[in-house]
């Protein structure tokens, strides 16, 4: 199915102003926007007073969508209450006087590109209405939770950008990936289109997971039955389409698809940009430095994109599926999933993005900015879990003209409210804009020639003038020296999947569980582990066991090879069936095991007794999805294909 964006959106004159936008200077004027603002809206003129104006000639937007705890991530309390401070350490950075958290250790070494704005907030602890703020820097009219988006939303940046500055032919101004986010009831997040500006400046669309095995965009595929140059006239029969459209005055709908399907011809046309789209040409040591996940290979595409000429490009976080809450939004379990499955995840490639724009030549002139709909709770709820909060929360810029080192704002000891230079979504969108060249103040049109001022907000100018610097370098007392973990378990960390394991041997990982019939510990590094004393022992989860997560594998990995042969698994007193085909099979040192439909759901607490003779156990994993033999193959060379 073919995608869309357009090219232009309405006759231009010879300096690729629009007719319409020529016809807006004399309203403009009224709100104090001379033809000066209009051509730099356009052209994105570097002359403005601001150094800054204009600095960004492209954006990448990192959506954390569900809401990232902003106290365990950016903006630690080491010395706050006990009941609000969270679990996690602060780490040292490059950046003198700037801290982030231990489970940003890649992050911490590019700190001297990152602003960091602690004071983001706004009354709204919806998903649905804090995301459309996020991504328009417009509050939506509700304050509401699981509606759909409509067609008079406020547009999202991307399709700003495409309705003023449309990539002339080829590429898409706009790209989003690798999904549309919705709420779990399916409801569609407002925010992520165009919305009143009209379908024609919808974002391209890649709606699927770039780490999968036949990753490919199909839209930019050509069909075996169609040649370039029959699709060279498809092409220029959709203009003579268009054409009569508009002297036929035709609903704007008809002309809008004419466009849009005139655009994805000419992407399919362009080798450039079939060629941004082709994940298969990066190198694979490249692709595993991102991260083989999700949103790893989704931020390598990102950074393609934009070097093949897309001016902004929207990274989603994602579902591992449909139903399954497993985005940001950590109402359980908070500090087990960031630093088991989020942090890690993002850690990694987005420490990989800014070391390969500045190698490139391209961070000083390209936009990245970390976003969510809100933060979390201060207090810690029954559940282990922090809830929505939209009074406080950071956003986090790099290049693009915003200087780094940086930390803007401040919150109070709970993290809970702004107490220095609060800022709001529209003051993160006017700051976004005017970097991009387009005065804030710029008036859009929704479809029934209705007025719209593009942000409400003012740009942060302490921020863009490079002088919001820590006031304070002296480190916390209880400053982290790093997180410490094993390779397996940083592999796991790093999938962005979700996972519970026992890392048997180390005691940070054992001081959550109690193990009844094991050895001493024994072994070095990766094979450390213990033995089935009377081969046979058990191992009980002492936390909370969260059904919803949706456990489906059982993984254990083992110092030698070895058979299933004369193994028995009990798990919460229930045998667990072993599938023939793996009874059956060669010995191997790694054996992954799934556990039948519905039996975890009915797991109220964790317990697996192991019957195994001479077994020497080093990791006990559960998973909801099975590990890969490409995240294996670097753990340990003894790991063999499972």
């Amino acid at each position: 199915m073919l995608n869309f964006l357009t090219e232009g959106h309405g006759p231009q004159f010879c300096d690729r102003i629009g007719r319409r936008t020529a016809l807006e200077v004399g309203s403009l004027s009224t709100l104090g926007i001379g033809l000066p603002a209009v051509l730099r809206a356009a052209k994105g003129d570097a002359t403005s007073p601001s150094p800054t104006f204009g600095k960004t000639k492209r954006v990448i937007l990192l959506y954390m969508w569900g809401g990232p705890a902003h106290q365990d991530t950016w903006d630690l309390k080491p010395h706050g209450p006990s009941e609000t401070r969270g679990e996690f350490l602060p780490i040292a950075t490059r950046s003198p006087g700037m801290f982030i958290s231990e489970h940003f250790p890649r992050l911490a070494k590019h700190t001297d590109k990152l602003a960091i704005v602690r004071s983001v907030g706004q009354e709204d602890n919806n998903h649905s209405t804090g995301a459309h703020a996020a991504l328009t820097g417009r509050r939506h009219e509700l304050q509401a939770e699981s509606f759909g988006a409509r067609d008079s939303d406020f547009p999202h940046f991307g399709s700003v950008l495409s309705h003023l500055r449309p990539n002339q032919a080829g590429l898409p101004s706009f790209v989003s990936l690798p999904e549309v986010i919705n709420t779990t009831n399916g409801a569609i997040t407002p925010g992520q289109n165009a919305g009143f500006l009209g379908r024609q400046y919808d974002p391209f669309r890649i709606n699927q997971h770039p780490d999968t095995a036949d990753f490919s965009v199909r839209s930019l595929t050509i069909p075996d039955s169609f040649s370039p140059q029959r699709l060279q006239r498809s092409s220029q029969l959709l203009k003579k389409i268009e054409q009569q459209a508009r002297l036929s005055e035709q609903s704007k709908t008809v002309q809008a698809m004419g466009r849009i399907y005139q655009q994805a011809l000419s992407m399919v046309l362009s080798p450039q940009a079939r060629h941004a789209f082709d994940l298969s040409s990066e190198k694979t040591t490249d692709r595993q430095r991102y991260g083989l996940h999700t949103f790893g290979q989704s931020v390598l595409l990102a950074r393609r994109l934009i070097e093949a000429g897309v001016q902004l490009v929207t990274v989603y976080w994602h579902r591992e599926e449909p139903t399954i809450d497993t985005t940001w939004d950590t109402h359980a379990l908070n500090f087990q999933e960031l630093k088991n499955r989020l942090m890690p995840a993002v850690d990694r490639p987005i420490s990989s993005l800014l070391e390969d724009l500045q190698s490139r030549g391209l961070l000083d002139e390209t936009l990245v900015v970390w976003n969510s709909e809100f933060g979390r709770t201060p207090r810690i709820n029954g559940n282990a879990g922090r809830d929505h909060w939209g009074p406080c929360n950071s956003v986090v810029m790099a290049g693009g003209g915003v200087p780094g080192g940086q930390i803007f704002g401040a919150s109070d000891e709970n993290a809970a409210f702004p107490t220095r230079d609060k800022v709001t979504q529209d003051d993160i969108a006017a700051t976004i804009y005017h970097l991009l060249g387009i005065p804030p103040e710029t008036t859009l049109y929704d479809r029934l020639q209705r007025p719209h001022t593009l942000a409400l907000g003012t740009p942060i100018t302490r921020l863009l003038s490079g002088t919001a610097l820590p006031r304070s370098t002296v480190p916390p007392q209880n400053l982290s020296d790093g997180f410490q973990t094993g390779p397996l378990t940083a592999m796991l960390r790093e999938r962005g999947l979700r996972f519970l394991n026992l890392d048997i041997g180390n005691p940070e990982s054992e001081k959550m569980w109690s193990l009844d019939g094991w050895s001493e510990v024994s072994g070095a590094g990766i094979d450390c582990g213990r033995s089935l004393r009377m081969n046979s022992a058990t191992v009980t989860y002492q936390g909370l066991f969260y059904t919803h997560f949706d456990y489906r594998w059982l993984a254990l990995r083992l110092n030698n090879r070895q058979t299933l042969a004369g193994v028995t698994l009990h798990v919460a007193g229930r045998k667990l069936p072993l599938p023939s085909s793996l009874v059956q099979s060669s010995e191997r040192q790694l054996w992954q095991i799934p556990f039948p439909k519905g039996l975890m759901a009915a797991t109220s607490k964790f317990s697996l007794e192991i019957q195994a003779p001479g077994w020497f156990v080093t990791d006990i994993v559960l998973l909801g999805n099975r590990i890969k033999n490409s995240h294996l193959k670097d753990v340990s060379p003894t790991i063999q294909k499972t």
